[in-house]
């Protein structure tokens, strides 16, 4: 049998997603193959409960499950600490875990591994919890490692707080904004090839280039674009 690999693993996630699927055995699935594609010894979800606590979502094994209902309760660990931050958490080695983690990072540990790395789940500007992934060695992630990491916390994430169906009136609307969006593209467009002498291609590539300094998105600075020539 053919190995799964990352894109396979995140196209079948994107694929649950557009369809309606079932949440629990999704993010077992999620984890399972984050945990063998990072790769990973374990991987677990811990997400925000309403009252500020935390709860885990997923886990890959038992032993990681009795690991992070502890983190819970303590309300500390790097999964914790990725959620709050919203920034990755990392430690490796064993002294190293334990003095970040205090008798969290103590049963970490124990628990035998001696690598631990923490993901956000980031949502509209604030985590709604923290991926968990463990190694039984003390090893850094590689940077392509780090990024899919990543890119699996981000999927979790669009799991848990995408609808389980939209109206017709709903879907309509999005579409009509991704249209509106799209027109303002275009105008922006227009407006950066008369201002810069530009060709089109050229003027849209200014635009996303500009998107990509600013940190804004490419419809914030079309606006911008199509406001600033207004005004003049």
């Amino acid at each position: 049998m053919t190995a799964r690999t990352s894109a396979q693993a995140l196209a079948d996630v994107a694929s649950a997603l557009v369809e309606d699927h079932e949440i629990t055995g999704l993010l077992a699935r999620l984890v399972s193959d984050c945990a063998a594609l990072v790769p990973a010894d374990a991987a677990a979800l811990l997400v925000r409960t309403a009252d500020g606590g935390f709860e885990l979502l997923s886990a890959t094994s038992h032993r990681v499950d009795e690991l992070e209902l502890y983190h819970a309760q303590r309300e500390s660990g790097p999964a914790v600490e990725a959620a709050r931050t919203g920034a990755p958490a990392s430690a490796v080695g064993g002294e190293a875990i334990v003095a970040r983690w205090g008798d969290v990072g103590t049963e970490i540990v124990e628990a035998g591994f001696q690598a631990v790395h923490a993901f956000p789940m980031h949502w509209r500007g604030h985590a709604i919890g923290g991926l968990n992934l463990f190694s039984v060695t003390a090893a850094e992630l590689s940077e392509p490692s780090f990024v899919l990491a990543q890119s699996f916390a981000d999927f979790a994430t669009l799991a848990i707080v995408q609808p389980a169906a939209l109206g017709d009136e709903d879907l309509a609307q999005r579409v009509t904004e991704a249209l509106e969006g799209r027109v303002v593209v275009e105008q922006a467009k227009g407006v950066l090839a008369f201002q810069l002498g530009l060709d089109m291609a050229d003027a849209y590539d200014e635009l996303v280039a500009r998107s990509s300094v600013n940190g804004s998105t490419l419809a914030q600075v079309a606006q911008n674009v199509v406001r600033a020539a207004q005004e003049r």
